[in-house]
C-alpha cells in the first residue's frame, strides 16, 4: 500500500505486487516473480534441556537458543520443543517461533533435529560437533557422502539425553 515511489522509468514502487515488506525475520519480499523474502525455518527439534531467563536463552540438544521473554515464559526443562529461526554461529540459534509438542520427549525413540554451524569435523570417526553437541553420522554415509557446506542439517537420535547425537540423515543447508 505504501512505498516510495520514483518517476514512470525508474524507482521503487510499492504496491501489492511488489514493495519492500518485514516478516517475522525482517526481510524485503518482492511478488512471485522477483524479490527477497525473508521467513524462518526450523533449526531444532529437541527436549529442553535448561532455561535462563536472565539471559534469554534455554539450551537443547547441545544448542543455546536466544529466545524472547515470552516464548521462554511457556517452556519447561524436558518439554520437546521445534524452533523455527535461524543460525548464529556454531552452537548458537536464535527463535523467531517456538512450539512446544504435546507428546512425552523418549530418549532414543523420538526423532531428534538440528542444524547448525559445525565447530569440528572428524571424517575419520564419522563425527562432527556443533555447540556442546558431539554428532555421530556414519548412518547418514550409506546415503552417500557426507555434504559440504557451512551450515549442515542432521536428523537422528540421542538415545541418552545430553549424550551422542546418532544421525541417520544429513544435508547442507542452502
Amino acid at each position: 500500500v505504501d512505498g516510495i515511489h520514483g518517476s514512470s522509468v525508474d524507482g521503487i514502487h510499492g504496491s501489492s505486487v511488489d514493495g519492500i515488506h518485514g516478516s517475522s525475520v525482517d526481510g524485503i519480499h518482492g511478488s512471485s516473480v522477483d524479490g527477497i523474502h525473508g521467513s524462518s525455518v526450523t533449526v531444532l527439534a529437541g527436549p529442553v534441556d535448561s532455561i535462563d531467563p536472565i539471559n534469554r536463552v534455554f539450551v537443547a540438544v547441545g544448542q543455546t537458543v536466544m529466545a524472547s521473554q515470552d516464548m521462554l515464559s511457556g517452556l519447561r526443562v524436558g518439554d520437546f520443543v521445534t524452533v523455527n529461526g535461524s543460525v548464529v554461529s556454531s552452537g548458537w540459534l536464535y527463535a523467531d517461533s517456538i512450539s512446544v509438542a504435546t507428546a512425552m520427549y523418549v530418549p532414543g525413540a523420538t526423532a531428534v533435529f538440528v542444524t547448525g554451524i559445525p565447530s569440528e569435523i572428524n571424517l575419520a570417526l564419522g563425527q562432527a560437533k556443533i555447540g556442546a553437541l558431539t554428532i555421530d553420522y556414519t548412518a547418514a554415509l550409506s546415503g552417500g557422502a557426507i555434504p559440504s557446506g557451512l551450515s549442515l542439517s542432521f536428523r537422528g537420535i540421542q538415545p541418552v539425553d545430553g549424550g551422542l547425537f546418532v544421525s541417520d540423515a544429513v544435508s547442507a543447508v542452502k
